[in-house]
């Protein structure tokens, strides 16, 4: 199987550095059949994915964080073609549920088992999100597949003030390590009430349609962590063809910073105020004068109404050991 390595250039330096290392250490001898493409604009990788995925025998592997997984697993998805990741990236979440600490901690390990074929690919599931304005017409912008976790609310605004503080200190590891939980709590004392209802289908046998229309947040997951480690769905799978959400009502700031470090550890099961259910479809509409802001594996979304399904066997992921 040939290889390709598609590699965020805008990685942490070191990251690179030690990618760099090893990939030319054991790519030696085997250059007819693996290439490396560092990207150059914002889109490059879903670009050199797509037209990889109408090769045959070849394995792509994407090199950085969530982002870049989300950019090549959209080019990939419904396609033969397998991906592999690396993490390279800051919080590297996605790959908390697919992978071992060695290999996260560890590029060399990785790329070594990629060399070796010491990976197993499997069918696995992909939210498909779809936006729509106010007069219901889908924008192709703000619509995405997600391999990880979608999210609307609290949790977007504290994500744009994260990546604010990365892009102002890109070279501090400390800033990148502490970014989501330090601008976590710094929106815990801002806005963190949101105008939106939900309906879904719910395995749990409970109504389709919200009891509320304000929130803190609501996520819905493929896997299970986001925001560098909180783990809104602990039990998540992501190839059970369920997505698991979980709706946090609209709490004051006592309840908020209690229950966020709950949210954080995946411990926010059984409490009142966390609407916690499985489903394979699910509707989000704003119920307010503002549109809806989210994200998905990391990138912005906005709109008045999103859908989020669950697509079984979508993306074929190459699994290490």
């Amino acid at each position: 199987m040939k290889k390709l390595f598609i590699v965020n250039s805008r990685a942490e330096s070191k990251a690179l550095a030690r990618f760099k290392s090893a990939y030319f250490d054991y790519s030696a001898g085997k250059e007819t059949d693996t290439r490396v493409v560092y990207t150059e604009f914002a889109g490059h990788a879903a670009e050199v994915a797509a037209k990889a995925a109408a090769e045959e025998d070849l394995l792509v592997i994407a090199c950085g964080g969530d982002g870049t997984i989300h950019e090549v697993a959209n080019a990939l998805a419904e396609s033969d073609t397998p991906l592999a990741v690396i993490p390279l990236g800051t919080g590297n979440d996605f790959t908390r549920s697919v992978m071992d600490e060695n290999h996260r901690s560890n590029c060399e390990v990785c790329i070594g088992d990629v060399f070796r074929n010491n990976f197993k690919v499997k069918d696995i599931d992909l939210i498909k999100v779809t936006s729509y304005d106010r007069n219901d017409r889908k924008i192709d912008a703000n619509s995405a597949w997600c391999i990880n976790v979608a999210s609307i609310g609290l949790d977007t605004e504290v994500q744009l003030r994260a990546k604010g503080k990365v892009l102002a200190h890109p070279n501090s590891s400390l800033i990148r390590s502490t970014a989501y939980s330090t601008s976590a709590l710094g929106c815990l004392f801002g806005n963190r009430h949101f105008d939106f209802k939900f309906n879904a289908k719910r395995a749990d046998g409970k109504p389709d349609d919200s009891p509320k229309s304000k929130y803190t947040l609501i996520s819905v997951c493929n896997a299970s962590y986001y925001g560098d480690g909180f783990c809104p769905a602990p039990k998540a799978v992501i190839d059970d063809g369920l997505m698991n959400c979980c709706a946090v009502d609209a709490v004051n700031l006592i309840k908020s910073l209690y229950l966020i470090t709950k949210y954080k550890n995946g411990t926010h099961d059984g409490y009142k105020e966390i609407d916690n259910f499985v489903t394979t479809f699910i509707t989000v509409t704003a119920t307010g004068a503002r549109d809806l802001n989210g994200n998905y594996d990391g990138e912005d979304f906005s709109g008045h109404k999103v859908t989020f399904e669950c697509v079984p066997g979508a993306l074929k992921l190459a699994i290490f050991g």
